[in-house]
């Protein structure tokens, strides 16, 4: 039976975040360029994770689980802010970790380990092979011990979790309509695609008609819709939600994401220090840093018109395993 209620979402993020104009980058790049700083959503909560967590988390209580089981890569900032997310309420939190064991505790993966979390770290080859399993085999564990999981995918991305992102919406609406702000489009960095479903659905049931674009930094144009899509469907099967998507209506831009994965080329590099030095803000080399390196090329290109406000998804604990090349 489908449901149109989704579980009261828990209070952690500092909302809203602020808009405002991005001044001298956009007189650089040819632009109108605003920033939405979901960077200051807290400060180890920080990101749009802590959205997706709220509503995520919220439902963990509905169905009474004790342990919260997720994943994400070495410097995951999803799995930074689960464990303390887990921290503050309560649940004891697991972490699947994309890497041999690492011989330096730093950036995020140090986070992980103040809050608590119980750390498991796996090969490329096993995480991507046998994740399913991998989460089975704990949940079972912790069943075992005479307690509850919860397993939530990777970046909070489901139709849960991409929730946080049509109230996210409806909160930037608003706060263009308060600013008398009409943006053509809202650029996003995309991996797991949540943020992008989430900000779909909401412009859609919002009938806004606003753009919503995201950079890919992890796969290429077309399964990054694929993936978004299939997010956007679930919401609309699980909440009952009166709209319609295709995968015609999902614009990704690709071809930034350098050589993979949380892999920062120059190019990159660059553009973070030329944001910080421009506007006194920090992106970061995995997610945004390659997204405004997207933005910035598309708009000196002249295939962005108009007005783009960007959304700042965070990151800035992941800056510092890439500190020597920053420093450089």
């Amino acid at each position: 039976m489908k449901t149109t209620i989704i579980n009261t979402p828990l209070n952690l993020a500092h909302t809203p975040t602020p808009i405002h104009r991005l001044n001298r980058i956009s007189d650089k790049w040819n632009g109108d360029l605003w920033i939405k700083r979901d960077d200051m959503t807290g400060s180890v909560l920080t990101g749009n994770k802590v959205r997706k967590l709220e509503y995520l988390l919220a439902d963990a209580q509905a169905e009474k689980a004790d342990t919260i089981i997720t994943c994400g890569g070495i410097q995951s900032n999803h799995c930074r802010a689960t464990a303390f997310a887990c921290a503050q309420i309560g649940f004891k939190c697991i972490l699947i970790l994309r890497s041999s064991s690492p011989a330096e505790m730093e950036g995020n993966l140090l986070l992980n380990h103040l809050a608590g979390a119980e750390l498991h770290f796996v090969s490329n080859e096993q995480y991507y092979s046998d994740l399913t399993g991998i989460f089975n085999k704990l949940a079972t564990e912790v069943k075992s011990n005479g307690g509850k999981a919860y397993v939530i995918p990777e970046g909070g991305s489901n139709g849960i979790g991409a929730w946080g992102y049509v109230e996210a919406l409806r909160e930037i609406r608003k706060q263009c309509y308060d600013l008398r702000l009409k943006p053509n489009r809202i650029v996003c960095a995309t991996g797991s695609g949540g943020t992008h479903a989430g900000l779909l659905a909401g412009a859609l049931l919002e009938n806004w008609d606003v753009e919503i674009v995201s950079v890919s930094v992890c796969y290429d144009k077309d399964e990054t819709a694929g993936i978004i899509l299939g997010i956007v469907n679930s919401m609309i099967d699980k909440f009952n939600l009166n709209i319609c998507v295709s995968k015609s209506m999902i614009k990704v831009i690709d071809g930034y994401i350098g050589e993979g994965y949380a892999k920062a080329n120059k190019d990159v590099l660059d553009v973070i220090k030329e944001v910080a030095q421009n506007e006194g803000i920090v992106v970061d080399p995995v997610y945004t840093g390659k997204a405004v390196l997207g933005l910035k090329s598309e708009l000196l290109k002249g295939e962005l018109e108009g007005t783009t406000l960007f959304l700042h998804t965070g990151g800035v604990f992941g800056l510092f395993s890439f500190r020597e090349k920053l420093a450089s």
